[in-house]
């Protein structure tokens, strides 16, 4: 029996009284069904009945034409802003994905909905629906033309324009882990592979080399040894665009672990992950401190350098004063500890930072 929630609207087939699969709520199968049944009278019911028919001929164009038609009779209409913001993101072109629109088209679906927090819910699980749909577009994209520079980066950000869908179902009903974990699950998608593929092209470059090496083909193999690299360098490529992804992974990390906080998987990704910004950090530091310590001692040579040739000067303007041709071993030792020292002192006074 097609029934129509009295509390979300979302049109569902049922034989008995049940709760919403999209809201939640109790829905009473004589009043849905007189609700459905009212939805479908007047013009513009026509107009949905026929919008409805084309989504399920998956013709996208054609439904979003008839959900335009609905809101020119009646603006107020949630099912059709509903329909109108999933629609526009199935027409959009992978170059220009409209989700800021179809976010504002899903507020209206609220802000004019009889029950706007039923409403709320059922838009969050439609999105839902959207993002893991429309998803393997963008990643079919990335595959066939991941060859291309900056192929990545391409896939990044598309991807951080679909994501803003998905945070806005996860703000409209936050204590729902799935939406949470659709979020994580399609991020580690972006994150691996990418990955994955940079990893085969490797493998395959490191083959050839090696049947190259076989046969003494030195043209074959420079060019297997190229391939290697340059998938190598993909890889680190990879691994520096993704941290805006491993950003918005670790948002819905957080949100799991708030909702399930004994949740073992994820547990132990945010540990991994916490192990791995430690390192980080600590990496950076070390950084900072070999640099340090080769600024230090590149400043002691240098100044203890300029420190000698003063030194010697000065010895010489002496050493003629006094009729001396030329100075001894040991006074040259003298000279050198001296400038060596000055140098020490003068690198302290005008880097004391670098002792630290």
């Amino acid at each position: 029996m097609q029934v129509k929630c009295t509390s979300c609207g979302a049109s569902q087939n049922i034989n008995q009284a049940q709760n919403c699969d999209f809201c939640g709520n109790l829905i009473e199968l004589e009043s849905a069904k007189n609700n459905y049944q009212s939805s479908l009278s007047g013009e513009t019911g026509n107009l949905m009945a026929m919008a409805e028919t084309a989504i399920e001929a998956t013709n996208w164009d054609e439904a979003l034409q008839y959900f335009n038609r609905v809101l020119e009779k009646d603006i107020t209409n949630s099912d059709a802003w509903l329909g109108k913001g999933i629609a526009i993101v199935y027409t959009s072109k992978i170059g220009d994905l409209k989700i800021t629109e179809a976010i504002a088209y899903w507020k209206n679906a609220i802000k004019h909905a009889d029950n706007q927090e039923a409403m709320g819910k059922r838009v969050a699980k439609e999105i839902n629906d959207v993002v893991n749909q429309f998803y393997p577009t963008l990643e079919n994209h990335f595959i066939q033309f991941k060859d291309l520079e900056n192929s990545y980066q391409d896939l990044v950000s598309k991807f951080a324009t679909l994501e803003k869908a998905q945070d806005y179902a996860v703000n409209l009903e936050p204590t729902n882990v799935t939406y949470s974990r659709t979020g994580y699950s399609l991020c580690s998608r972006v994150i691996q592979i990418p990955k994955k593929y940079a990893l085969e092209d490797m493998n395959s470059a490191m083959v050839d080399a090696a049947f190259a090496g076989l046969q003494q083909n030195k043209y074959k193999r420079n060019d297997a040894n190229d391939k290697y690299q340059k998938g190598k360098n993909r890889k680190i490529e990879i691994e520096k665009a993704s941290q805006l992804v491993y950003d918005i992974e670790m948002k819905y990390i957080n949100n799991i672990i708030a909702i399930e906080p004994n949740d073992y998987e994820i547990n132990n990704v945010l540990k991994k992950y916490e192990l791995l910004e430690k390192q980080k950090q600590q990496d950076h530091i070390d950084n900072i401190r070999i640099e340090a310590k080769v600024l230090n001692f590149v400043y002691f040579i240098g100044y203890s350098i300029l420190s000698i040739f003063i030194l010697w000067l000065l010895y010489g303007i002496i050493l003629k004063n006094s009729g001396v041709n030329k100075a001894n071993g040991f006074i040259t030792m003298i000279l050198m500890f001296l400038g060596f020292y000055v140098g020490y002192l003068i690198r302290n006074k005008r880097h004391p930072n670098l002792k630290k």
